[in-house]
């Protein structure tokens, strides 16, 4: 500089502290406005179980995190799924692999995953109905875990977990693209925008201050948040938005303000007018 002197020095970010406040906001907002409708987590997971399985499950040979991880596995691999869910990728993955282990904490997602795979004449699959802190699961070949880590606040134990459970690595699907589960519809009913979730840059950043260096790719995919009918996007997103069912006045808005801003797709579907969004898979191999 031109008078000789220095800059003050860069204070350092701790990505772990910044994970956690991005977290901790969104829950606050979330939990306020299921304490004004009266409604829990669980009601939300509960409506939304078939939903959920209807919009992915059909995509699943178009997923980048499932064709990645189906090209690291092989016949004699056994799979952890974190976070399974209704079991898009226990039931794409369990075919062509010895043995998957399903973690959900979720019994309307478990009951449905054990539907399908029972469906599909699938043998090899375990459901553990579980949060993953508190499954006590053996170590398996690879640990998957996709679209799960947006709300766990404190994440270096379960990242630490996730590797401790991988004998071979460990596969986060996370997205890159900050995505509007709201669809922007939160500040319409509570007067303030509803807090982003992280994105794999934060969790990059978090694994790098704990001494893990990943892999990472990212991959372009369908946007998949769409809606046979008006309808259905006006009970899901509601259920999104901590409105309660019985409220005729916020449901008739929500309906106003969904048809404004969904469009048709040609499979007749309604989705906002994203096309497509990017996610990253990021993957290590344990530490020993």
């Amino acid at each position: 500089m031109p008078d000789g002197s220095v800059p003050p020095e860069i204070a350092p970010i701790d990505f772990v502290a910044r994970w956690a406040a991005i977290v901790e906001r969104r829950r606050a907002q979330m939990d306020g406005a299921y304490a004004r409708s009266r409604q829990s987590n669980v009601d939300y997971w509960g409506r939304r179980a078939k939903a959920y399985r209807q919009a992915l499950h059909d995509r699943t040979d178009e997923d980048p995190f499932f064709v990645r991880v189906r090209a690291a596995s092989a016949r004699s691999t056994t799979i952890i799924d974190v976070g399974a869910g209704t079991g898009r990728h226990t039931v794409a993955l369990a075919p062509h692999v010895a043995r998957v282990t399903a973690v959900d904490p979720s019994n309307a997602m478990l009951s449905l995953l054990r539907e399908d795979a029972a469906a599909h004449g699938l043998s090899n699959v375990d459901a553990v109905e579980q949060e993953w802190m508190d499954a006590d699961v053996a170590p398996a070949d690879l640990v998957i875990c996709s679209h799960v880590l947006y709300p766990i606040g404190d994440v270096v134990p379960f990242l630490r977990k996730l590797e401790a459970a991988a004998r071979e690595r460990v596969f986060i699907y996370l997205r890159a693209d900050p995505l509007a589960t709201d669809l922007g519809l939160w500040q319409e009913f509570y007067g303030t925008p509803l807090q982003a979730q992280p994105v794999h840059m934060d969790l990059v950043n978090v694994l790098a201050q704990i001494g893990v260096f990943a892999d990472v790719d990212v991959v372009e995919h369908r946007f998949t948040l769409t809606f046979g009918t008006l309808d259905d996007a006006v009970a899901q997103v509601r259920n999104g938005l901590c409105l309660r069912e019985d409220d005729d006045r916020a449901t008739e808005r929500l309906r106003d303000l969904l048809r404004e801003r969904l469009v048709e797709s040609p499979d007749g579907r309604l989705g906002p007018e994203t096309g497509s969004t990017r996610s990253a898979i990021v993957s290590w191999r344990p530490r020993r």
